[in-house]
């Protein structure tokens, strides 16, 4: 499989880059789903999946062979 990043997941990801072991994470999180594009601990979300990477979210979709992620949030307290 091919992973693709969106613009707008390349804007919502470098909002981050100041946490190093978190992008680390993320990125290696993300490079996975080429592998395992259906990990157990992501789940389908209307028409996009979502995985959540410690402090992270991503929201990709599949479509065929390519991977396309959509946004990278991080998640706050509540």
């Amino acid at each position: 499989m091919r992973i693709d990043w969106s613009p707008r997941a390349t804007t919502t990801a470098s909002r981050f880059l100041e946490d190093t072991a978190g992008m680390t994470a993320l990125v290696a999180a993300i490079d996975g789903l080429a592998s395992d594009p259906y990990p157990a601990d992501s789940f389908r979300w209307g028409d996009v999946r979502r995985l959540r990477v410690g402090t992270y979210r991503v929201m990709y979709v599949i479509e065929g062979d390519l991977i396309t992620i959509d946004r990278v949030d991080r998640l706050t307290a509540g």
